[in-house]
């Protein structure tokens, strides 16, 4: 009777605890005794799996992280700058993911309770700990930073200009993670990071623009040479980049590439300066009279398009004409005269300062011939693709002699007729113009 008694008892307990066993008091007010608001960050997770519980309840204080930090930004938009908002936002929120993902680890488990088949788990995050190594971590930023800056302007006065833009670029790449770390700061203490050194994104943005601002070109030799058509100057043009700073004082940007070309538009080189940032070149003359410097900023970023120099040097030539005069016989792919082109070979003659005459003892012939052919289906029908060439052959007739010769090539794309196609080849075809100045040359020689 009295075991029975005291079954009916243990009974009575179990059910009494199973039915009137509530969730945790922490769970409903996401508040606990040993763990202050003041100094910790609470998480709860709820779940019938008790890992699934662990990982709610990190994910809770997770979200309250990147919470705070989002509305602690809104507050920094003015310090991002204007011009550049769009990419370092983009970037901020790439970090704000990092940053979260980095706190996890440093996030707690503290209690788990299971009621009625219902784990409850509460995640805690020290603030102290937290905030110390947050600290530690804008440290670090804000003298990456100034170092990169620092060097950038060194680098600068040694004309290694380009070397000096990757520092500005990893400068600025360090700046969204501080902005993420400075905003948690912030939202977590309560107060400013001590540390205003660092540099905004527009303060790095204004140093990359005086740089642009700065850059110089000119010509310091070999302009306004007189020349025979097709010959080399006498003197080597030469052109010097450099960067001007704020007192006037010049730097010669070293291994700077350039464009070098005629003004119509044929490229002579794209060579880069020496260590005192001059570059030397020998130049044909041609028509035209002028060859233009231009720095090449190719690898710049397109984000500073806007803000490159539209800078050149120009040098001069003065070309002589020559009483020197060529007769022109040109025939097509079928060996007939081709009327065209001898039209265009002589504008190009006339163009180089010689004269065009039937009765000349020098003679200019070629016959265009196919170098390339190809037919393609389309749904337009099928396309005729043709490439020539015409090789031109300076004569001397008296002697049989050919002098010099050049070479021009044209395309042709037409659908149906392989004919017209040869015929918009040829009609296309073109010579480089300061090969074909020093074909002609050819005629001065005794």
């Amino acid at each position: 009777m009295i075991k029975k008694q005291a079954t009916n008892v243990f009974f009575l307990l179990y059910i009494s605890t199973t039915l009137f066993a509530q969730a945790p008091k922490w769970a409903e007010t996401n508040s606990h005794t040993n763990y202050p608001t003041s100094k910790y960050l609470l998480g709860v997770g709820i779940s019938d799996d008790k890992t699934q519980a662990v990982e709610l309840a990190r994910a809770d204080v997770a979200k309250q992280i990147q919470v705070k930090i989002e509305s602690e930004l809104e507050t920094m938009e003015q310090e991002i700058g204007t011009d550049d908002k769009h990419s370092v936002r983009s970037e901020i929120t790439s970090r704000t993911k990092s940053v979260v993902s980095e706190t996890v680890a440093g996030i707690e488990i503290k209690e788990t309770t299971r009621v009625k088949g219902k784990y409850y788990a509460l995640a805690v995050l020290n603030k102290q700990n937290y905030l110390a190594g947050l600290e530690q971590n804008m440290n670090d930023i804000s003298s990456a930073t100034a170092q990169y800056i620092q060097s950038a302007r060194d680098l600068i006065r040694q004309g290694n200009v380009f070397t000096a833009l990757e520092n500005y670029f990893s400068a600025q790449s360090e700046i969204p993670e501080f902005y993420v770390k400075r905003s948690l700061y912030t939202a977590l203490s309560g107060k400013n990071y001590g540390n205003t050194n660092t540099l905004s994104p527009a303060d790095i943005l204004a140093e990359i623009r005086t740089l642009f601002s700065g850059i110089h070109v000119e010509i310091i030799g070999g302009d306004n040479q007189i020349g025979q058509i097709g010959t080399v100057l006498k003197e080597p043009v030469i052109a010097k980049i450099y960067y001007l700073d704020e007192t006037g004082q010049e730097f010669g940007l070293r291994q700077f590439p350039l464009v070098v070309k005629y003004t119509y538009g044929e490229i002579i080189g794209k060579p880069k300066t020496d260590d005192g940032g001059s570059v030397s070149l020998k130049v044909v003359a041609s028509p035209g009279g002028t060859v233009v410097f231009i720095p090449d900023f190719k690898t710049i970023p397109d984000r500073f398009s806007d803000d490159l120099p539209k800078i050149q040097a120009v040098a001069n030539y003065t070309v002589l004409s020559s009483n020197i005069a060529v007769s022109i016989n040109i025939l097509n792919v079928s060996g007939q005269p081709d009327p065209e082109l001898n039209k265009t070979v002589s504008g190009l003659v006339n163009e180089n300062g010689y004269k065009t005459d039937s009765s000349a003892p020098l003679l200019i012939q070629g016959q265009t011939t196919i170098s390339d052919e190809k037919i393609i289906n389309s749904p337009a029908g099928k396309q005729y693709f043709i490439e020539t060439e015409l090789r031109l052959s300076l004569i001397d007739i008296n002697s049989g002699v050919q002098l010099a010769s050049v070479t021009g090539s044209g395309k042709g794309l037409v659908i149906g007729s392989r004919d017209k196609a040869i015929l918009k080849a040829s009609e296309n075809i073109v010579f480089t113009k300061s090969k074909f100045a020093t074909f002609l040359q050819a005629a001065n020689k005794p």
